[in-house]
Protein backbone atom coordinates (compact mmCIF):
# COMPACT_ATOMS: atom_id res chain seq x y z
CA UNK A 1 0.00 0.00 0.00
CA UNK A 2 1.34 3.45 -0.92
CA UNK A 3 2.41 5.69 1.92
CA UNK A 4 0.12 8.59 2.77
CA UNK A 5 1.46 12.12 3.21
CA UNK A 6 0.99 12.93 6.91
CA UNK A 7 1.16 16.73 6.80
CA UNK A 8 -1.71 16.96 9.28
CA UNK A 9 0.51 15.21 11.83
CA UNK A 10 3.52 17.33 10.90
CA UNK A 11 1.53 20.48 11.81
CA UNK A 12 1.24 19.42 15.46
CA UNK A 13 3.12 21.80 17.72
CA UNK A 14 3.85 24.25 14.89
CA UNK A 15 3.02 27.89 14.29
CA UNK A 16 0.50 27.31 11.48
CA UNK A 17 0.09 29.87 8.70
CA UNK A 18 -1.60 29.85 5.30
CA UNK A 19 -1.10 32.03 2.24
CA UNK A 20 -4.18 31.77 0.04
CA UNK A 21 -4.70 33.32 -3.39
CA UNK A 22 -7.45 33.62 -5.97
CA UNK A 23 -7.21 29.95 -6.96
CA UNK A 24 -9.25 29.11 -3.86
CA UNK A 25 -12.33 30.95 -5.15
CA UNK A 26 -12.15 29.73 -8.75
CA UNK A 27 -14.27 28.98 -10.72
CA UNK A 28 -16.86 31.02 -8.78
CA UNK A 29 -14.88 34.23 -9.29
CA UNK A 30 -12.57 34.67 -12.29
CA UNK A 31 -8.82 34.94 -11.81
CA UNK A 32 -6.64 37.48 -13.64
CA UNK A 33 -6.13 35.06 -16.52
CA UNK A 34 -7.48 36.28 -19.86
CA UNK A 35 -7.27 32.93 -21.64
CA UNK A 36 -4.89 30.25 -22.84
CA UNK A 37 -1.63 31.63 -24.27
CA UNK A 38 -2.85 35.13 -23.42
CA UNK A 39 -1.13 37.67 -21.18
CA UNK A 40 -2.67 38.10 -17.73
CA UNK A 41 -4.66 41.17 -16.74
CA UNK A 42 -1.58 42.39 -14.84
CA UNK A 43 0.63 42.06 -17.91
CA UNK A 44 -1.80 44.05 -20.05
CA UNK A 45 -2.29 46.98 -17.64
CA UNK A 46 1.44 47.05 -16.82
CA UNK A 47 2.51 47.00 -20.49
CA UNK A 48 4.64 50.17 -20.84
CA UNK A 49 3.03 51.33 -24.10
CA UNK A 50 -0.61 50.92 -23.07
CA UNK A 51 -2.58 54.14 -23.46
CA UNK A 52 -4.07 55.78 -20.38
CA UNK A 53 -7.58 55.32 -21.81
CA UNK A 54 -7.04 51.63 -22.61
CA UNK A 55 -5.75 50.98 -19.09
CA UNK A 56 -8.82 52.63 -17.57
CA UNK A 57 -11.09 50.61 -19.88
CA UNK A 58 -9.30 47.46 -18.70
CA UNK A 59 -10.10 48.39 -15.12
CA UNK A 60 -13.77 48.90 -16.00
CA UNK A 61 -13.67 45.39 -17.48
CA UNK A 62 -11.90 44.04 -14.38
CA UNK A 63 -14.51 45.67 -12.13
CA UNK A 64 -17.41 44.20 -14.11
CA UNK A 65 -15.85 40.75 -14.53
CA UNK A 66 -14.12 40.17 -11.18
CA UNK A 67 -15.26 42.57 -8.46
CA UNK A 68 -19.00 43.17 -8.87
CA UNK A 69 -19.80 39.42 -8.83
CA UNK A 70 -18.18 39.17 -5.37
CA UNK A 71 -21.04 41.05 -3.69
CA UNK A 72 -23.08 38.57 -1.63
CA UNK A 73 -26.23 40.04 -3.19
CA UNK A 74 -24.90 39.17 -6.67
CA UNK A 75 -23.94 35.56 -5.93
CA UNK A 76 -26.30 32.90 -7.28
CA UNK A 77 -26.13 30.24 -4.57
CA UNK A 78 -27.98 27.71 -6.72
CA UNK A 79 -25.11 27.25 -9.16
CA UNK A 80 -22.74 24.30 -9.19
CA UNK A 81 -19.79 26.71 -9.08
CA UNK A 82 -20.98 28.31 -5.84
CA UNK A 83 -21.79 25.02 -4.14
CA UNK A 84 -18.42 23.53 -5.09
CA UNK A 85 -16.42 26.53 -3.88
CA UNK A 86 -18.53 26.98 -0.74
CA UNK A 87 -18.11 23.30 0.18
CA UNK A 88 -14.35 23.62 -0.30
CA UNK A 89 -14.17 26.58 2.07
CA UNK A 90 -16.34 24.85 4.69
CA UNK A 91 -14.26 21.66 4.48
CA UNK A 92 -11.06 23.67 4.79
CA UNK A 93 -12.31 25.51 7.89
CA UNK A 94 -13.58 22.29 9.47
CA UNK A 95 -10.26 20.52 8.77
CA UNK A 96 -8.26 23.39 10.25
CA UNK A 97 -10.42 23.56 13.39
CA UNK A 98 -10.00 19.78 13.82
CA UNK A 99 -6.21 20.18 13.60
CA UNK A 100 -6.25 23.00 16.18
CA UNK A 101 -8.43 21.01 18.58
CA UNK A 102 -5.76 18.32 18.68
CA UNK A 103 -3.14 20.84 19.80
CA UNK A 104 -1.86 20.45 23.36
CA UNK A 105 -2.95 22.87 26.08
CA UNK A 106 0.61 24.22 26.27
CA UNK A 107 0.40 25.85 22.83
CA UNK A 108 -2.02 28.41 21.36
CA UNK A 109 -4.79 26.77 19.37
CA UNK A 110 -4.37 29.36 16.65
CA UNK A 111 -3.75 29.55 12.92
CA UNK A 112 -3.30 32.54 10.63
CA UNK A 113 -4.72 32.85 7.14
CA UNK A 114 -3.09 35.53 4.98
CA UNK A 115 -5.03 36.10 1.78
CA UNK A 116 -4.92 38.54 -1.12
CA UNK A 117 -8.53 37.77 -2.07
CA UNK A 118 -11.08 40.59 -1.94
CA UNK A 119 -14.09 38.28 -1.84
CA UNK A 120 -16.02 37.22 1.27
CA UNK A 121 -15.91 33.43 0.90
CA UNK A 122 -13.88 32.99 4.09
CA UNK A 123 -16.32 35.20 6.00
CA UNK A 124 -19.32 33.32 4.59
CA UNK A 125 -17.74 29.97 5.52
CA UNK A 126 -16.79 31.20 9.01
CA UNK A 127 -20.33 32.41 9.64
CA UNK A 128 -21.90 29.16 8.45
CA UNK A 129 -19.48 26.94 10.37
CA UNK A 130 -19.73 28.84 13.65
CA UNK A 131 -23.53 28.72 13.59
CA UNK A 132 -23.24 24.96 14.19
CA UNK A 133 -19.93 24.97 16.11
CA UNK A 134 -20.00 27.82 18.66
CA UNK A 135 -16.78 26.89 20.49
CA UNK A 136 -14.41 28.36 17.92
CA UNK A 137 -13.39 31.92 17.16
CA UNK A 138 -12.85 33.62 13.81
CA UNK A 139 -11.07 36.95 13.83
CA UNK A 140 -10.74 39.28 10.84
CA UNK A 141 -9.34 42.13 12.93
CA UNK A 142 -12.67 43.92 13.29
CA UNK A 143 -14.43 44.77 16.52
CA UNK A 144 -17.70 46.51 17.34
CA UNK A 145 -21.45 46.03 17.26
CA UNK A 146 -23.35 48.59 15.22
CA UNK A 147 -20.12 49.62 13.50
CA UNK A 148 -17.29 47.14 13.17
CA UNK A 149 -13.91 48.83 12.89
CA UNK A 150 -10.74 47.17 11.69
CA UNK A 151 -7.72 47.47 13.96
CA UNK A 152 -4.54 45.39 14.03
CA UNK A 153 -4.63 45.36 17.84
CA UNK A 154 -7.67 43.08 17.61
CA UNK A 155 -5.48 40.21 16.40
CA UNK A 156 -3.58 37.74 18.57
CA UNK A 157 -6.31 37.22 21.12
CA UNK A 158 -6.38 34.06 23.21
CA UNK A 159 -10.04 33.10 23.64
CA UNK A 160 -11.02 30.73 26.44
CA UNK A 161 -14.16 28.95 27.55
CA UNK A 162 -14.63 28.50 31.29
CA UNK A 163 -18.08 26.96 31.72
CA UNK A 164 -20.91 28.29 33.87
CA UNK A 165 -19.13 27.91 37.21
CA UNK A 166 -15.62 28.97 36.15
CA UNK A 167 -14.35 25.62 37.38
CA UNK A 168 -12.21 25.03 34.30
CA UNK A 169 -10.65 27.02 31.50
CA UNK A 170 -9.88 25.78 28.00
CA UNK A 171 -8.68 27.69 24.99
CA UNK A 172 -10.94 27.45 21.99
CA UNK A 173 -9.46 27.26 18.47
CA UNK A 174 -8.96 30.61 16.76
CA UNK A 175 -8.42 31.43 13.09
CA UNK A 176 -7.06 34.89 12.25
CA UNK A 177 -7.88 36.23 8.78
CA UNK A 178 -5.55 38.86 7.31
CA UNK A 179 -6.90 40.37 4.06
CA UNK A 180 -3.66 41.81 2.80
CA UNK A 181 -4.97 43.32 -0.45
CA UNK A 182 -8.14 44.71 1.06
CA UNK A 183 -11.73 43.55 0.87
CA UNK A 184 -14.99 44.52 -0.77
CA UNK A 185 -16.35 44.65 2.80
CA UNK A 186 -14.12 47.58 3.77
CA UNK A 187 -15.17 51.21 3.80
CA UNK A 188 -13.34 54.34 4.88
CA UNK A 189 -14.82 55.90 8.03
CA UNK A 190 -13.84 59.42 9.01
CA UNK A 191 -14.14 60.11 12.76
CA UNK A 192 -13.07 63.70 13.33
CA UNK A 193 -9.42 63.92 12.36
CA UNK A 194 -9.02 60.16 12.32
CA UNK A 195 -9.65 57.78 9.43
CA UNK A 196 -10.59 54.19 10.15
CA UNK A 197 -11.66 51.14 8.19
CA UNK A 198 -15.27 50.11 8.67
CA UNK A 199 -16.20 46.49 7.90
CA UNK A 200 -19.56 45.93 6.21
CA UNK A 201 -20.28 42.31 5.28
CA UNK A 202 -23.14 43.32 2.97
CA UNK A 203 -21.40 45.85 0.75
CA UNK A 204 -23.14 47.77 -2.03
CA UNK A 205 -20.82 48.56 -4.92
CA UNK A 206 -23.54 49.77 -7.26
CA UNK A 207 -22.70 53.46 -6.79
CA UNK A 208 -19.60 52.95 -8.91
CA UNK A 209 -21.59 50.81 -11.33
CA UNK A 210 -24.04 53.67 -11.93
CA UNK A 211 -21.27 55.81 -13.43
CA UNK A 212 -21.04 53.32 -16.30
CA UNK A 213 -24.53 51.98 -16.76
CA UNK A 214 -23.49 49.75 -19.64
CA UNK A 215 -20.78 47.72 -17.89
CA UNK A 216 -22.28 44.41 -18.98
CA UNK A 217 -22.18 45.51 -22.61
CA UNK A 218 -18.61 46.74 -22.23
CA UNK A 219 -17.56 43.48 -20.65
CA UNK A 220 -19.08 41.50 -23.53
CA UNK A 221 -17.30 43.65 -26.12
CA UNK A 222 -13.95 43.11 -24.42
CA UNK A 223 -14.60 39.39 -23.94
CA UNK A 224 -15.19 39.20 -27.70
CA UNK A 225 -11.91 41.04 -28.35
CA UNK A 226 -9.98 38.59 -26.18
CA UNK A 227 -11.67 35.59 -27.82
CA UNK A 228 -10.83 36.85 -31.32
CA UNK A 229 -7.21 37.49 -30.37
CA UNK A 230 -6.90 34.11 -28.63
CA UNK A 231 -8.19 32.36 -31.75
CA UNK A 232 -5.96 34.41 -34.05
CA UNK A 233 -2.38 33.80 -35.11
CA UNK A 234 -0.75 36.47 -32.97
CA UNK A 235 2.59 35.95 -31.29
CA UNK A 236 2.66 36.59 -27.55
CA UNK A 237 4.59 39.83 -28.15
CA UNK A 238 1.88 41.09 -30.53
CA UNK A 239 -1.06 40.56 -28.17
CA UNK A 240 -0.69 43.58 -25.84
CA UNK A 241 -0.32 46.05 -28.75
CA UNK A 242 -3.36 44.46 -30.43
CA UNK A 243 -5.45 44.72 -27.25
CA UNK A 244 -4.39 48.35 -26.83
CA UNK A 245 -5.33 49.24 -30.42
CA UNK A 246 -8.74 47.58 -30.20
CA UNK A 247 -9.64 49.14 -26.85
CA UNK A 248 -8.85 52.64 -28.11
CA UNK A 249 -11.49 52.42 -30.86
CA UNK A 250 -14.35 51.08 -28.73
CA UNK A 251 -17.50 53.18 -28.91
CA UNK A 252 -17.45 54.49 -25.37
CA UNK A 253 -17.66 57.92 -23.74
CA UNK A 254 -14.11 58.82 -22.69
CA UNK A 255 -15.38 61.18 -19.98
CA UNK A 256 -17.48 58.39 -18.46
CA UNK A 257 -14.44 56.13 -18.28
CA UNK A 258 -12.42 58.85 -16.53
CA UNK A 259 -15.24 59.45 -14.01
CA UNK A 260 -15.59 55.73 -13.44
CA UNK A 261 -11.86 55.35 -12.81
CA UNK A 262 -11.86 58.16 -10.24
CA UNK A 263 -14.66 56.35 -8.37
CA UNK A 264 -12.94 53.01 -8.80
CA UNK A 265 -9.79 54.29 -7.09
CA UNK A 266 -11.78 54.80 -3.87
CA UNK A 267 -12.27 51.03 -3.55
CA UNK A 268 -10.35 49.54 -0.59
CA UNK A 269 -8.37 47.10 -2.72
CA UNK A 270 -4.85 46.88 -4.11
CA UNK A 271 -4.78 47.25 -7.89
CA UNK A 272 -2.77 44.70 -9.88
CA UNK A 273 -0.77 47.37 -11.75
CA UNK A 274 0.52 49.29 -8.73
CA UNK A 275 0.32 46.87 -5.78
CA UNK A 276 -0.65 49.78 -3.58
CA UNK A 277 -3.74 51.46 -2.18
CA UNK A 278 -4.84 54.97 -3.13
CA UNK A 279 -6.08 55.83 0.38
CA UNK A 280 -3.58 56.34 3.20
CA UNK A 281 -5.65 54.50 5.81
CA UNK A 282 -5.76 51.37 3.62
CA UNK A 283 -2.07 51.68 2.75
CA UNK A 284 -1.13 51.83 6.44
CA UNK A 285 -3.20 48.74 7.16
CA UNK A 286 -1.56 46.89 4.25
CA UNK A 287 1.92 47.48 5.61
CA UNK A 288 0.82 46.47 9.11
CA UNK A 289 -0.48 43.18 7.72
CA UNK A 290 2.69 42.70 5.68
CA UNK A 291 4.66 43.26 8.89
CA UNK A 292 2.52 40.68 10.69
CA UNK A 293 3.23 38.18 7.92
CA UNK A 294 6.95 38.86 8.27
CA UNK A 295 6.84 38.42 12.06
CA UNK A 296 5.02 35.11 11.73
CA UNK A 297 7.57 33.79 9.23
CA UNK A 298 10.40 34.61 11.64
CA UNK A 299 8.91 32.66 14.56
CA UNK A 300 10.38 29.34 15.63
CA UNK A 301 8.80 26.17 14.21
CA UNK A 302 6.67 28.00 11.67
CA UNK A 303 4.86 26.26 8.82
CA UNK A 304 3.50 28.17 5.83
CA UNK A 305 1.09 26.36 3.52
CA UNK A 306 0.53 28.10 0.20
CA UNK A 307 -2.39 27.48 -2.14
CA UNK A 308 -3.77 29.25 -5.21
CA UNK A 309 -1.15 31.98 -4.91
CA UNK A 310 0.93 33.41 -7.78
CA UNK A 311 3.43 35.55 -5.81
CA UNK A 312 2.71 38.50 -8.08
CA UNK A 313 2.93 40.77 -5.02
CA UNK A 314 6.64 41.57 -4.85
CA UNK A 315 6.45 42.61 -1.17
CA UNK A 316 5.10 39.23 -0.10
CA UNK A 317 7.52 37.33 -2.32
CA UNK A 318 10.53 39.27 -1.02
CA UNK A 319 9.48 38.83 2.62
CA UNK A 320 9.13 35.10 2.12
CA UNK A 321 12.55 34.88 0.49
CA UNK A 322 14.14 36.74 3.40
CA UNK A 323 12.26 34.54 5.86
CA UNK A 324 13.84 31.43 4.34
CA UNK A 325 16.87 32.25 6.48
CA UNK A 326 14.80 31.03 9.43
CA UNK A 327 16.12 27.44 9.72
CA UNK A 328 12.92 26.24 11.42
CA UNK A 329 10.58 27.64 8.74
CA UNK A 330 8.94 25.04 6.51
CA UNK A 331 7.05 26.11 3.37
CA UNK A 332 4.63 23.77 1.63
CA UNK A 333 3.33 24.97 -1.74
CA UNK A 334 0.42 23.27 -3.48
CA UNK A 335 0.65 24.08 -7.18
CA UNK A 336 -2.16 23.60 -9.68
CA UNK A 337 -0.04 21.99 -12.40
CA UNK A 338 3.45 20.76 -13.23
CA UNK A 339 3.95 23.95 -15.24
CA UNK A 340 3.20 26.00 -12.13
CA UNK A 341 5.69 23.95 -10.10
CA UNK A 342 8.41 24.65 -12.66
CA UNK A 343 7.67 28.37 -12.52
CA UNK A 344 7.76 28.44 -8.70
CA UNK A 345 10.93 26.35 -8.51
CA UNK A 346 12.61 28.85 -10.78
CA UNK A 347 11.29 31.72 -8.65
CA UNK A 348 12.58 30.17 -5.41
CA UNK A 349 15.68 28.46 -6.77
CA UNK A 350 18.25 27.65 -4.11
CA UNK A 351 15.86 27.56 -1.15
CA UNK A 352 15.87 24.16 0.51
CA UNK A 353 13.03 24.56 3.01
CA UNK A 354 10.25 24.48 0.39
CA UNK A 355 8.30 21.39 -0.64
CA UNK A 356 6.00 21.28 -3.64
CA UNK A 357 2.83 19.21 -3.96
CA UNK A 358 1.51 17.18 -5.70
CA UNK A 359 4.72 15.21 -6.06
CA UNK A 360 3.28 13.55 -9.14
CA UNK A 361 0.62 15.03 -11.41
CA UNK A 362 -0.52 11.63 -12.66
CA UNK A 363 -2.49 9.12 -10.61
CA UNK A 364 -1.53 5.45 -10.65
CA UNK A 365 -4.35 4.89 -13.15
CA UNK A 366 -2.85 7.49 -15.50
CA UNK A 367 -5.51 10.15 -14.86
CA UNK A 368 -4.13 13.68 -14.53
CA UNK A 369 -3.97 15.02 -10.96
CA UNK A 370 -4.39 18.73 -10.28
CA UNK A 371 -3.37 20.68 -7.19
CA UNK A 372 -6.83 22.16 -6.69
CA UNK A 373 -8.70 23.04 -3.48
CA UNK A 374 -9.96 19.46 -3.02
CA UNK A 375 -6.40 18.14 -3.24
CA UNK A 376 -5.23 20.81 -0.77
CA UNK A 377 -7.86 19.77 1.78
CA UNK A 378 -7.09 16.06 1.34
CA UNK A 379 -3.42 16.88 1.86
CA UNK A 380 -4.24 18.58 5.17
CA UNK A 381 -6.27 15.54 6.21
CA UNK A 382 -3.43 13.17 5.39
CA UNK A 383 -5.41 11.50 2.61
CA UNK A 384 -2.95 12.06 -0.25
CA UNK A 385 -0.52 9.41 -1.45
CA UNK A 386 3.13 10.24 -2.01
Amino acid sequence: MDDMISIHEFLSGKNINFLIGSGASAPLFPTLSLGNNMPSFEQVVCWPQISDLSRKIMYAYYYARCILPMQPSEIDKTTEEYNTVFKNYIDFVETLITILLKESNERPKRANIFTTNYDLMFEIAFDEFRAKNPLCYFNDGSCGFIKQRLDMSNYYLNVSHSGYNDNYRREIPTINLFKMHGSISWEKLRDGEDEQILVNYLPDLNEINEVLGHLDGLRKQIDDIFSEIEEGSYSFEQICPEINDRLKVLEIDDAEIVTFYEKYLTLPIINPDKWKFHETVYEQNYYQMIRSFSYEMEKKDTVLLVFGFSFADEHIKDILKRSMLNPTLKVIIVAYSAKTVDKLKNMFAGYRNIEYYPKNFNNSDGIALLGNFRYFIKLLKGQCKI
